[in-house]
């Protein structure tokens, strides 16, 4: 039995900003193919599809983004 410790995150970047998805998956191909598909969804409504990444963290443990400076319309 193997236990996985670490999940993806898709991140998204919109207009400067960074937007937890809070979507996590077991694996990275897991998370690169829903952010595709999700921009797919996107485009089928004429929206841009925004950048992304899927990034790595430990299963259970939060994603926090420590600006400086920042305009952000965003509370974080």
């Amino acid at each position: 039995m193997e236990i996985k410790l670490v999940e993806f995150l898709i991140i998204w970047f919109l207009g400067g900003d960074i937007i937890d998805s809070s979507l996590r998956f077991s694996t990275a191909e897991e998370c690169y193919a829903e952010a595709l598909n999700i921009g797919s969804e996107l485009n089928s409504i004429n929206l841009l599809t925004p950048k992304f990444t899927c990034i790595p963290l430990a299963k259970g443990k939060e994603f926090k983004i420590y600006r400086s400076n920042s305009n952000s319309r965003f509370p974080f």
